[in-house]
């Protein structure tokens, strides 16, 4: 199409020889483009597949405007613009000024988040992906329980693969990118399936909650279907049902214990890791809230009835059920979890507050912590075989645990002993199997939790830690009849140079 086709249909309608009711011109050069030609005007159009856009009146807008318009509509950004309205306003602010300028400026204001200051941007949008996110976590977090969840919730929001698009506005999104997102997840290698699953379906929260409650910032007013919705990761947990024997447990913490050191280069196990994985085999507890036990909470001699025991209490908020919990321990679970304490306690100025402290900074050790030292003494790194290392778990025949499978094997030791009752106090949950005599029932739950039912724990702790101290005892003895190999060579490195000094002049 030239500007004499333009100015062809133009005379047509003067003369009134448009033929019917009327034809459409197209412009080859312009995809999508149409001059509408009726009786009584020449119409700019755009269509696509998606619908038909009107442009403006030939008389106001010459061709090569009409293009950059139909270019423009084909480029909008569902969410930041509507494509109808601002060919509308385009066509009026050109028609009242003649200023191709000024009518660009009116329709089409240009959004540059990168020329903007961060606080700019945040208080008046466009969002980036970036700035959803922090917004995202600043209101969810707070809502998650404190403990692992909360601290790894953040890390899949902020995957590197996301962390790519953080500069994108939101409102530029869309599902092609997005799909590209999780092919890579799913094929580089790296990722987990179960980790790929948990960032697009953490992304797609995160959406859906700007779409919700921040739709002007985010530029998502005009978006009706939620296109994130089409992301999915195809995945299912599979059910554990590991149960590690007590002389399993037994011999990995006899095992631990002697091999504190795996290698020259390493630093030695840390006295409130070493404590932690006692307390884990020992209680049954759930790391989470375990790790985060303070000295303060632990209340020995608690009762004339249980005469060397100690109570261990820890707050709902870090509970699984929201609810207080106490623990009942014998003296010698109690022994050995103390003298870790009071090692660790010998390095520093001041006792840390913490039953279970870490070996770096103040605080407590990581629930994290107590997977690596088993990964460590399995020669694994990062999940896989690590060039050396040896696998300690296979050298003495320990079939592979976790923290979470200890809980499975209290339940079962206690389950086969008919107090089944006892492992669901001592586990705070609630055992349906149970016969009628060691229920804890779901009716009366909210009294045990209250009561605390601390005979019944007692109870089931007294088997469960003699069977395992007995089982400790024995594993370590005959331990210590095998030789220690010999430590692997230090790796040799180079010597260091010296840089000289460049000769002044």
């Amino acid at each position: 199409m030239t500007a004499g086709h333009v100015t062809k249909a133009r005379a047509m309608i003067r003369k009134g020889t448009v033929p019917g009711r009327g034809l459409d011109l197209v412009d080859t050069d312009c995809a999508g483009l149409v001059l509408r030609v009726t009786r009584n005007s020449a119409t700019w159009m755009r269509k696509s597949k998606t619908g038909t856009v009107r442009i403006g009146d030939a008389a106001v807008i010459t061709l090569t405007q009409a293009r950059d318009q139909a270019e423009r509509i084909r480029l909008a950004v569902p969410g930041t613009h509507d494509p109808r309205m601002e060919t509308r306003i385009y066509e009026a602010a050109l028609a009242r000024t003649g200023s191709e300028e000024e009518a660009l400026d009116a329709a089409w204001p240009e959004e540059d988040p990168e020329t903007q200051t961060a606080e700019e941007r945040r208080r008046d949008g466009p969002w980036v992906l970036g700035d959803l996110i922090d917004a995202y976590l600043a209101w969810k977090l707070p809502k998650l329980k404190a403990g692992r969840w909360r601290a790894s919730y953040e890390g899949y929001l902020r995957h590197p693969e996301l962390s790519g698009l953080s500069m994108s506005t939101v409102a530029s999104l869309d599902l092609e990118a997005l799909l590209g997102v999780r092919q890579r997840l799913l094929e580089d290698g790296a990722t987990k399936r179960s980790a790929a699953k948990r960032v697009i379906g953490q992304f797609r929260d995160a959406m859906t909650w700007g779409w919700k409650e921040q739709p002007i910032r985010c530029r998502l007013v005009r978006v009706n279907f939620p296109w994130w919705d089409r992301l999915t990761v195809d995945y299912a947990a599979g059910k554990r049902d590991h149960v590690p024997t007590v002389e399993e447990l037994a011999r990995t913490l006899a095992v631990a214990e002697r091999y504190r050191s795996l290698g020259q280069t390493e630093h030695a196990t840390g006295a409130g890791l070493l404590g932690a994985l006692w307390a884990v085999v020992l209680t049954g507890q759930r790391t989470g809230a375990l790790v985060t036990t303070q000295v303060g909470s632990c209340v020995p001699q608690f009762s004339n009835v249980l005469p060397g025991w100690t109570a261990i209490g820890w707050p709902g908020e870090v509970m699984k059920s929201k609810l207080p919990h106490a623990l009942p321990v014998p003296p010698a679970a109690w022994a050995v979890i103390e003298r870790y304490r009071q090692e660790d306690a010998r390095g520093r100025e001041a006792p840390a507050p913490w039953m279970f402290p870490s070996r770096r900074g103040d605080g407590h050790v990581s629930y994290l912590a107590i997977n690596q030292l088993l990964s460590r003494l399995q020669g694994l790194r990062e999940g896989k075989a690590a060039p050396g290392k040896p696998d300690l778990f296979a050298i003495y025949a320990i079939r592979r645990w976790t923290p979470h499978d200890v809980r499975r094997g209290i339940a079962t030791f206690l389950g086969e002993r008919r107090l089944g009752g006892a492992a669901a106090a001592i586990l705070d949950h609630v055992d349906g199997r149970a016969e009628e005599r060691e229920r804890t029932a779901a009716v009366t739950r909210l009294h045990y939790d209250r009561a605390q039912r601390m005979d019944l724990k007692a109870e089931g702790m007294a088997l469960w830690v003699a069977a395992i101290m007995e089982a400790y005892e024995r594993e370590r003895e005959v331990l210590a009849r095998v030789p220690l190999p010999p430590p692997p060579p230090r790796p040799v490195r180079k010597p260091a140079t010296r840089r000289r000094k460049p000769a002044l002049a």
